[in-house]
């Protein structure tokens, strides 16, 4: 885990630009293959790829852990 993991108050935030992220790629989707923008599509999945990253590195920081096994309480 990263040293510093975001200010956690941005939580909704930034699951609800994942939301728009993951609408915006099925709506690019959802084209016919050859009216599609692959340059979008990358640019979207390597974005949302990094943001879910993010958002699981920020729900593993607010999660209180055992301080004897590291476990979830």
């Amino acid at each position: 885990m990263r040293e510093s993991s975001g200010i956690t108050g941005f939580l909704e935030i930034f699951e609800g630009r994942l939301n728009k992220m993951k609408l915006h790629l099925k709506e690019e989707l959802s084209k016919a293959k050859h009216e599609r923008n692959k340059t979008t599509i990358r640019r979207t999945l390597t974005d949302a790829r990094k943001l879910n990253k993010t958002l699981k590195d920020m729900r593993s920081a607010n999660i209180k852990r055992c301080p004897h096994c590291g476990e979830k309480l």
